[in-house]
This record gives C-alpha cells, sequence and structure tokens, in this order.
C-alpha cells in the first residue's frame, strides 16, 4: 500500500490545525505566536528562551520580546535554570495554562469529534503511529541547524578576531 494518501492527509490536517489556531488567535485578540509559545511551554513543561526561539523560529531578540509580553501578562514566568545558573527556564504559569485551555479547546472539538468514531483497538493502533511521528518530527526538526552566518570578508578571518 502506498503511504502517500495518508502523507497527504497528514498535511491537510496540519494545515487545517494551523488556519483554525489562526482563526482562533485573530477571534480572541492575541497574537497567534503568543499562543504557539504557550502551546510548546505547556507540551515540553518549560524551555530555555534559546530553545523557545529555535522552536519557533524567532532571533533572540524577537523571543525576548514575545516572552517580555507573556510575563507582563501572568501566562509565564522566567526563572533559573535548575542545572545552569547562568540559563533561564521559561514556564507557563496557571493563568497561561488557562488561557491556553481556552483558546485550544474549539480547536480540539473537531478533532474529538472525529476521533470518536474508532473502536478501541483502531484508537491505540492512531495513537500509537501519531506518537511515533511525532517523536520523529520532533528529532529531525531539533537536527536542522539554523542558518549560516555570512561574514563580508575584509582581510581579517573571525578565528583572528575573536
Amino acid at each position: 500500500m502506498s503511504t502517500e494518501p495518508i502523507t497527504q492527509a497528514l498535511e491537510r490536517v496540519e494545515l487545517a490545525g494551523a488556519y483554525h489556531r489562526a482563526a482562533r488567535a485573530r477571534q480572541i485578540g492575541v497574537p497567534q505566536i503568543e499562543l504557539t509559545a504557550l502551546e510548546q511551554l505547556s507540551a515540553k513543561g518549560g524551555l530555555t528562551p534559546g530553545d523557545l526561539g529555535h522552536r519557533l523560529g524567532l532571533t533572540s531578540g524577537g523571543v525576548t520580546a514575545l516572552t517580555g509580553r507573556m510575563i507582563d501578562a501572568g501566562y509565564v514566568t522566567r526563572e533559573r535554570h535548575p542545572g545552569d545558573g547562568r540559563m533561564r527556564v521559561l514556564t507557563l504559569t496557571p493563568a497561561g495554562g488557562e488561557r491556553l485551555r481556552e483558546h485550544m479547546a474549539p480547536v480540539r472539538e473537531p478533532v474529538q469529534e472525529a476521533l470518536r468514531q474508532l473502536g478501541r483497538d483502531e484508537a491505540e493502533l492512531v495513537a500509537r503511529v501519531l506518537d511515533e511521528l511525532a517523536a520523529r518530527r520532533e528529532e529531525a526538526a531539533a537536527a536542522t541547524p539554523g542558518p549560516q552566518r555570512v561574514y563580508r570578508t575584509d582581510g581579517y578571518t573571525r578565528a583572528l578576531l575573536m
């Protein structure tokens, strides 16, 4: 059996989910990037600003501005990293979790409706396959390097300037 129809269906699900999240963000008047950041922090239980920026495709300045707004709104805290006091960890507050639940309830509803059609064995199989797919996608994303910085040549090598 060709996996192409399943791959195409999963791509449509991802696009429809992104569209639905964007529509909800517009409806409640919150930038979608903030809700996506809350989703990431909820899923991971906390991230460093650098990790959050990597997941969202933001620069360090973009993450600083984003997290500042979310901290000011009471949705996120910034604490010292337990293993490295020089670093910080961003975590969801109870208010951030509630905001995320409010946002995601209508987004999850159509998914839950569709999944209710499955029998127990089918549901377990779908859950296993989706867990495996999520793990592989996480690994692939984590292994994807950022862009290479290109420095103008000025006659000196970078190593000599550092």
